[in-house]
């Protein structure tokens, strides 16, 4: 299979172990994510997939080569890889021409400059080439690197939180750019992010990698947002409404409605997890649902985050995504209801 293969990956700091049994896979062409918090093992398997980091345990295999094993440690330079750093790491002495030709002494000088300026045309900096990097916007640095990374032509492309320092709307639009590249270029990539929604904009897939350095949910985005197997997972993709109750002829009832508890046991405990925006509001008198009273909303620009608790007293706070304008005044009376697809049963664990 042309592309990467990591195959049991064990890793430890002393007695920290940070990667457990890992495994990836990313074919020529399909970029991969790596989604999780800050300290689960992301960048260090990406440095490991690089030869920055000496295997532990497991292999290393890239286009059916294997490069680092428990007996063969193919240096980072000699892996055909791109590597693009969360800082860029661009020369600050080189122009722009003179970074992105850097990495293929290997080519006579005209060949190398020919391909560089492919690849600034490719990333819209053909007009730059002359200017050191500290002349160019964190935008366009950032469009230098992939060129940087990509002129080489190499099996594999690693990408190290590659957009964490722009700002929101430029981010935006460099992330668009950056996977038009990549597909148009065809290489295989492994991205490092702790934004799941970077992931779920970027990737072909997503490996959600927990605090104890293993995977728990591998899948295409929209397997990962509407079936997560995990309520680590669940959670990752932002704030959850949270209930708990018992598992009574496979439904979970809560003060919203009942949920279907699938293949769970009889009286089993259980959270009911439940997006934001599943919870469906009505300000009809005659709207079924349960009744609610507004405490707060926030616009946050393409919708609102609502703040609620239930008419009834009970204690706790519910909050609602709401995709339209919601002014307060026409919360009179509000009902809310739970829409399936948000809504997922996990076992209430030991210590919850």
């Amino acid at each position: 299979m042309k592309g990467l293969l990591i195959h049991g990956v064990c890793h430890a700091f002393g007695d920290n172990k940070v990667l457990d049994k890992v495994a990836v896979v990313v074919p020529a062409g399909e970029l991969v994510c790596l989604l999780g918090p800050s300290g689960c093992g992301k960048s260090t398997l990406l440095r490991i997939a690089a030869g920055l980091e000496v295997l532990q345990e497991g292999s290393v295999v890239i286009d059916e080569v294997t490069v680092a094993s428990n007996t063969v440690h193919v240096e980072p330079q000699d892996r055909r890889i791109g590597f693009m750093f969360q800082d860029y790491a661009l020369f600050p002495h080189l122009t722009v021409l003179d970074n992105v030709t850097f990495g293929m002494k290997y080519l006579p000088p005209e060949k190398a400059k020919a391909r560089a300026m492919d690849m600034l045309a490719q990333v819209g900096m053909t007009d730059q080439i002359s200017k050191p990097p500290h002349m160019l916007s964190g935008g366009q640095q950032q469009r230098v690197a992939l060129a940087r990374a990509l002129a080489p032509e190499p099996k594999l492309l690693l990408l190290d939180e590659p957009f964490s320092g722009l700002d929101t709307n430029m981010r935006a639009r460099i992330r668009e750019e950056t996977l038009g590249v990549l597909k148009e270029c065809g290489v295989a990539t492994l991205m490092v992010t702790h934004d799941p929604e970077e992931a779920m904009f970027m990737a072909d897939r997503i490996k959600i990698l927990g605090r104890d350095g293993k995977i728990l949910q591998a899948a295409r985005p929209h397997e990962i947002y509407y079936h997560p197997k995990h309520e680590f997972v669940a959670k990752l993709f932002g704030l959850m409404n949270r209930f708990d109750g018992v598992v009574d002829n496979a439904r979970v009832e809560t003060p919203l409605g009942s949920v279907a508890a699938p293949d769970m046991a009889e009286g089993l405990k259980v959270q009911v997890l439940i997006r934001p925006e599943g919870i469906v509001l009505a300000s009809s008198e005659n709207a079924n649902g349960t009744p609610l009273e507004l405490l707060s909303t926030h616009l946050l620009g393409h919708d609102n985050v609502v703040r609620l608790r239930l008419a009834s007293g009970q204690k706790g706070e519910i909050y609602v995504r709401v995709h339209h304008a919601f002014e307060p005044e026409l919360a009179m009376g509000i009902k809310a209801k739970i829409d399936p697809d948000y809504a997922f049963v996990f076992p209430v664990e030991a210590g919850q």
